[in-house]
């Protein structure tokens, strides 16, 4: 029978056939020892081993993969729990500010010196007279309307590379900032951004997650509308 079986395994079988059978009957060489017989195990040398022998090759491996998976998730678990404490420290200073222009040159400068961040900039989309904002810190209108209208068409924070035009526009020509994160201010009040930029390429992904951006986002946004409320 089993001389017959492992016939129609190398005859008739797919590689993944004989898998699901195996899984499906894991006693299958407890009660067939003989079956062994006809295995052709080798190294990555090249040198036969023996069935045991690849079996606690493998339990190895499999463990060493599931310790180093652990490694990786205490490691994220104490870089999240780093980054919440400086999120928090960062949306004390959002809240606590009473002055404008203060509140954003606090919000950049922790971006930089607190979370690394090679450029942060928080630009509005305005005339300059309306909200008494710093020249250095507006784009007209217009010109934001036709630069970010397709970036925030279907998102509200964009990462990934960044177009010479946005760069040039929000860092100037000789940042060389090639990668960006841009989050769209939710303010009732005054059209903006909150932008990170980088020179390094693979700094910012698609893939990355955003939710502490969003909350920053959020918050910034909030105490921007109360601060200008305020003013008037």
């Amino acid at each position: 029978m089993v001389v017959g079986l492992m016939k129609l395994f190398s005859k008739s079988l797919k590689p993944e056939e004989v898998i699901n059978f195996l899984k499906e009957n894991p006693d299958f060489f407890i009660n067939h020892p003989e079956a062994i017989e006809h295995l052709e195990i080798k190294h990555e040398s090249g040198e036969a081993v023996s069935f045991i022998e690849k079996q606690v090759e493998f339990v190895k491996s499999k463990n060493l993969a599931t310790s180093t998976q652990l490694k990786d998730f205490i490691l994220n678990a104490k870089e999240n729990e780093l980054l919440f404490a400086k999120v928090r420290k960062l949306i004390s200073i959002i809240l606590s500010a009473e002055d404008l222009e203060k509140l954003l040159t606090a919000t950049e400068s922790f971006f930089t010196n607190e979370l690394g961040t090679e450029k942060c900039k928080l630009l509005f989309f305005t005339q300059e007279e309306l909200y008494r904002v710093s020249a250095k810190r507006i784009i007209e209108p217009e010109i934001a309307t036709k630069t970010f209208s397709k970036i925030f068409k279907e998102v509200d924070i964009f990462l990934g590379k960044l177009p010479n035009e946005i760069a040039s526009l929000t860092f100037g020509a000789q940042a060389n900032i090639k990668e960006a994160v841009i989050g769209k201010l939710h303010s009732e009040k005054i059209a903006g951004i909150l932008i990170l930029g980088s020179s390094v390429n693979e700094k910012y992904t698609s893939e990355q997650d955003t939710l502490f951006l969003n909350f920053i986002v959020e918050v910034l946004s909030h105490q921007i509308d109360r601060l200008i409320e305020k003013r008037n």
